[in-house]
């Protein structure tokens, strides 16, 4: 190793009470072997790292003879690459060690030790090299119960063997046969002068698990996580995290044990103590399950109290909005044609009338072709139906061009007619900034835990935010109540899930994104934060992003194409009453318009000539 590899370390709670003589005497002495020297130039030599040194025996943090001898050796013979520095830290300014030298009296000063770590001195995954001066095997034995039960697998145990020399002793709870099992394994002997074996005394324990279960914390959120009742009664997980860990467990060999929360809890929050944590990072927090997924976005109350992975879906938490509101059953038989349009067509069809007025019923000449009714003609002709027979080819060629003109009218109503029927189904309403949503009044619908991203966002009034109960509402009934236009406000989700809903109910209710309010939100497989499954996770899930594999898997769960008009659309859903009811709207008003003309004309068939003989009388009496 270089010499500008640079270890510090740190004796940290030691009482060295010797004099500088009795230094040079403990490290002259033949008594006591130099035990870490090896084993930190092997493994402890990161650089910019520091080796953190612990000693207890009992309640006293005096270090035993043997133990000063330990220490004099891995100073003296490491002098020329590893500063020392003998420190107490006080509250706070300690920082987790990765590389630690522990050297206890008993397993119970281990225990000790152990149960006064946390998160902010060691880190649970790193390398730990224990000593321990009275040892027997149940003593032993205990040690590497106190070791699982903090999760701390890379530790390698020394003790002096029967025969007077010194070995050194590791665990592997992963073993086939015996998952969960902890056995004392021999890993090397100190031999003269050295250890046996020491390359292999920190061998990657989480990367292969030789078929051991773990029990994966989740919650059924679409898609990432979802669960139901197959036909033999067992229950299947699916979604696209899912997928992801089914890999994982296929490529490192483990069983996954699916476990939710209790209630209708879903991811939780944090609280003081963290033990009180509720949902799924309350389990992760007392450690109930060995890692956690479903939509678990990266926050700073998750990166404080849980070990996070490398992010396992790339998303944005984006605003869901509604159709356009539809138009009304009259407003959708105006609809294929603009108001310029129609305003043209009636003016030149008027203009029509009055011309054929003119020409057919005006003048009284005897050649004069007679067109009766001729307003009423040309509305049928405008429908589509047929006149009475015309002698003159004058009369003949001005029908033929108002009828191939109503032809092409008619023709381009139906087209327009055809693509605007549904046209509330397909066109977003203009909602895609969030001042376009504050300016329409509406409320903004999200979880407890996504509100937490936007409560410092100016744009957004902390008093429109209407938050989702887990325990009473269901975030897809939401989103259809958003599509009927029975929401008054819009629905904040990831990405993905919007698409999954669009890909379940877009026939029968689709939403939309609002284009400019997204922010990003990433989502992660967390764990415990004495976890030490952190590292073989997120490496094969950074294969799993190199390869594609993460986006390739998602496009099972999504379906856009109800938000374009392309060809490739999915067929058409059936036209509903409220489409096609205008056209009967109107002819049951015209219906109505009949009858009641119907009644007024046989009133006047009755009552119209002595009406007529009645004013008649009166003008001549009034003459």
């Amino acid at each position: 190793m270089a010499s500008s590899t640079i270890v510090l370390i740190v004796l940290f709670g030691i009482s060295m009470s010797t004099s500088s003589a009795q230094v040079k005497t403990f490290f002259g002495s033949q008594l006591t072997p130099d035990l870490l020297s090896q084993v930190v130039q092997t493994h402890y030599r990161y650089p910019g790292t520091f080796v953190k040194v612990e000693v207890l025996n009992g309640n006293s943090s005096q270090a035993s003879w043997f133990q000063q001898d330990i220490i004099t050796h891995l100073v003296s013979r490491n002098s020329n690459w590893m500063p020392v520095v003998y420190t107490n830290f006080l509250t706070g300014e300690e920082r987790p060690a990765y590389y630690n030298v522990l050297l206890v009296r008993d397993s119970q000063s281990l225990a000790r030790v152990v149960a006064s770590m946390n998160n902010d001195t060691h880190h649970f995954h790193g390398l730990y090299t224990i000593v321990i001066e009275r040892v027997t095997e149940t003593t032993l034995m205990a040690a590497m119960e106190t070791l699982w039960s903090s999760i701390i697998l890379n530790a390698a145990v020394i003790t002096e063997a029967r025969d007077g020399g010194f070995v050194a002793h590791s665990y592997h709870p992963y073993m086939a046969g015996s998952c969960g099992v902890v056995i004392p394994l021999e890993i090397g002997r100190f031999l003269g002068g050295s250890w046996t074996g020491l390359d292999d005394w920190f061998p990657p324990k989480t990367e292969r698990f030789n078929g051991c279960p773990l029990v994966a914390g989740v919650v059924d959120i679409q898609p990432f996580s979802m669960h139901r009742r197959a036909e033999n009664n067992q229950t299947v997980h699916t979604g696209i995290e899912v997928t992801m860990a089914n890999y994982m467990a296929h490529k490192m060999n483990f069983t996954i044990v699916y476990q939710l929360p209790e209630g209708n809890v879903k991811w939780g929050i944090f609280r003081s103590p963290p033990e009180n944590s509720t949902g799924l990072v309350g389990m992760l927090v007392r450690r109930e399950v060995d890692f956690g997924f479903s939509c678990l976005g990266i926050s700073l109350s998750r990166y404080q109290h849980l070990r996070l992975g490398t992010t396992s879906r790339y998303g944005q938490l984006l605003m869901a909005i509604p159709p356009k509101r539809p138009y009304t059953s009259f407003e959708k038989l105006f609809q294929p044609f603009s108001l310029q349009s129609w305003v043209c067509i009636v003016v030149c069809y008027a203009i029509i009338c009055v011309i054929a007025q003119a020409i057919f019923n005006v003048r009284q000449a005897p050649g004069v072709e007679r067109l009766p009714n001729s307003f009423y003609t040309l509305w049928v002709l405008l429908m589509g139906g047929s006149c009475n027979p015309l002698r003159l080819d004058s009369s003949r060629l001005f029908i033929i061009g108002f009828i191939l003109n109503t032809l092409v009218i008619r023709t381009l109503y139906h087209a327009g007619m055809f693509e605007r029927l549904q046209a509330s189904d397909s066109l977003a309403s203009d909602l895609n900034t969030f001042g376009e949503i504050n300016k329409a009044g509406m409320n903004y619908y999200m979880h407890k835990t996504i509100s937490l991203y936007f409560k410092d966002n100016p744009q957004i009034d902390s008093r429109k935010i209407r938050l989702i109960q887990d325990k009473a509402t269901d975030w897809e009934q939401l989103m259809y109540a958003l599509s009927q236009h029975k929401l008054d406000g819009v629905v904040t989700m990831p990405l993905d899930c919007i698409k999954y809903y669009i890909k379940q109910n877009g026939q029968r209710g689709v939403v939309y994104v609002a284009k400019s309010t997204g922010i990003n939100y990433n989502t992660a497989f967390f764990f415990p934060k004495t976890s030490s499954l952190q590292e073989s996770f997120s490496s094969l899930i950074l294969r799993l992003h190199s390869a594609g594999l993460a986006n390739f898997w998602s496009q099972e769960f999504e379906d856009t194409r109800y938000w374009s008009n392309a060809k490739t659309d999915p067929e058409p859903s059936s036209l509903q009453w409220n489409q096609i009811s205008g056209g009967f709207y109107l002819c049951g008003i015209l219906h109505l318009a009949a009858v009641l003309v119907f009644f007024a004309e046989i009133c006047w068939h009755h009552l119209g000539p002595k009406l007529v003989s009645w004013i008649g009388k009166l003008k001549h009496r009034l003459s």
